[in-house]
């Protein structure tokens, strides 16, 4: 598994955007071109040539036989992510039954996209796998209670902190896009218990075997979940 993180501040300046814009694949133009926010509008930009940088660097690390486990979270700036862009790896994206987006012709590559404020996240796997970024807003201690195992929301509300809020919620929400079934689906059916640094999900009391990844960056959490 590789994990990426890129910054879209640049994407502000026309030029970059133009540019950044022209070097996408047709889908994912055509996903940009649909939204409105400019601040969302650039997050897909960005989110398509961050994925084309992650699966180029995913396919050499693999040509190489290089080890793909425990990588650390990796920052690209946004220049080396343009600069890098080869359309040999714009591959054709496809949804699943559940809205899940995949490769269709390289079915064995597995990806996902988050993104929030001005940072876009991407993961390549060999393995179904959900990220999730959040930062830059405050926590719902209510949502926590009404939607979160009573196990969660009590953990969270020790120490009543953004910080808690969001571990929980990140893993819940990369758990739901690994899966595809989405995050309103398992908020309650996944459940997260931490201990220190130590991170176990169970669903209806039995623990999965799935890998965790948790990372914070400038403020910002996020959480990787491989099937």
């Amino acid at each position: 598994m590789m994990v990426f993180i890129t910054d879209i501040e640049p994407l502000r300046y026309s030029n970059e955007y133009d540019r950044g814009y022209s070097l996408l694949s047709e889908y994912r133009k055509e996903k940009a071109a649909r939204i409105k926010n400019p601040d969302s509008r650039m997050q897909s930009v960005a989110a398509g040539l961050l994925l084309n940088y992650a699966v180029g660097k995913w396919i050499e690390t693999k040509k190489h036989d290089e080890e793909t486990k425990n990588v650390p979270l990796q920052y690209i700036d946004f220049y080396s992510v343009l600069n890098a862009n080869n359309s040999n790896y714009n591959y054709e994206i496809i949804c699943d039954v559940y809205g899940k987006p995949k490769f269709f012709s390289h079915p064995e590559i597995f990806f996902n996209i988050s993104h929030s404020g001005k940072y876009v996240a991407c993961a390549v796997s060999d393995r179904p796998v959900g990220i999730d970024i959040e930062g830059g807003r405050k926590a719902s201690i209510s949502l926590a209670e009404r939607f979160f195992d009573k196990s969660e929301a009590d953990w969270i509300k020790e120490q009543d902190t953004d910080e808690r809020f969001f571990r929980i919620w990140t893993l819940k929400e990369a758990y739901g896009k690994a899966t595809s079934l989405g995050v309103l689906d398992i908020l309650s059916k996944i459940v997260y218990k931490i201990d220190k640094n130590t991170v176990s999900a169970y669903e209806c009391g039995t623990l999965k075997n799935i890998t965790i990844v948790e990372y914070t960056y400038e403020g910002y959490r996020l959480s990787v979940i491989q099937l």
